[in-house]
């Protein structure tokens, strides 16, 4: 007969092959585990929509999946975790979880009038054929085309430099105030200078100089109408857009 000590051996031996037995089975389930977790974290980026997605200035919207939203253009809209922040009016490129790629289009929500054509450098002939607002004024010349009415503009002005378009105005009455501050707002930053007791708003649409194209001014002519002038941003600063001769003959012309 085996003796105690034997026995106790035999027991310890058993003992210690369970414990890793057990171990073994125990970093088994952990590993199942740890790709479990691995393998949901790819179905909740898998699970982000992709399709393209448009959006009201202004509005926010959950990201279904989305941990982490970065964008190709802030002035346009921008991510805050899981939503996205629809800023001003454009196009720009979601990334959700540095993985998933979406398009968004942000849209307007005011429409006082057209926008203007902006395209720096074309003709006049390019603009008679893409502005459909309003009709052509009488007192339109070879470097200034004026519509009456184009919206809610009373007056719409483009002005050329060797038949290249450099310039824009349009007078705006004063009725329509907080609906043009609106307006524009949405389609550019807009930031107030003051000049002594007077307040002007100058605006620009991006977030960084070099990478705007157009740049505003509004402005009050009277006591009954603004203006808003429109200028190439790369040739344009916050003190000589105020200072401009273009903006000041146009508006001689256009209240006379």
């Amino acid at each position: 007969m085996p003796n105690r000590a034997s026995k106790g051996r035999k027991i310890f031996i058993m003992k210690k092959n369970y414990f890793y037995l057990f171990e073994i089975v125990l970093l088994a389930m952990l590993s199942i585990a740890f790709v479990s977790c691995g393998d949901d974290d790819e179905e909740v980026a898998d699970d982000v929509d992709t399709t393209p997605i448009t959006m009201i200035a202004g509005k926010d919207k959950v990201i279904t999946g989305a941990d982490t939203i970065s964008t190709s253009n802030r002035f346009v809209a921008y991510g805050t975790k899981n939503t996205v922040h629809a800023w001003h009016v454009g196009e720009a490129t979601l990334l959700v979880n540095g993985k998933k790629s979406i398009k968004i289009t942000v849209d307007p929500l005011y429409y006082l009038y057209d926008d203007p054509i902006c395209m720096w450098g074309c003709s006049m002939d390019y603009v008679k054929q893409n502005q459909k607002q309003g009709k052509i004024n009488s007192k339109s010349t070879s470097n200034i085309l004026i519509y009456d009415n184009a919206g809610g503009a009373t007056l719409l002005a483009y002005s050329f430099e060797n038949d290249k378009l450099v310039s824009v105005m349009t007078f705006v009455s004063t009725n329509h105030t907080s609906t043009l501050a609106d307006y524009l707002g949405e389609r550019y930053l807009l930031l107030p200078m003051y000049e002594g007791d007077k307040t002007r708003f100058f605006g620009m649409d991006a977030l960084d100089t070099d990478d705007a194209k157009t740049s505003v001014l509004m402005d009050l002519a009277d006591t009954k109408t603004w203006t808003v002038f429109y200028t190439n941003a790369q040739k344009t600063t916050r003190s000589n857009i105020s200072n401009s001769k273009i903006k000041e003959d146009l508006k001689a012309l256009l209240v006379q």
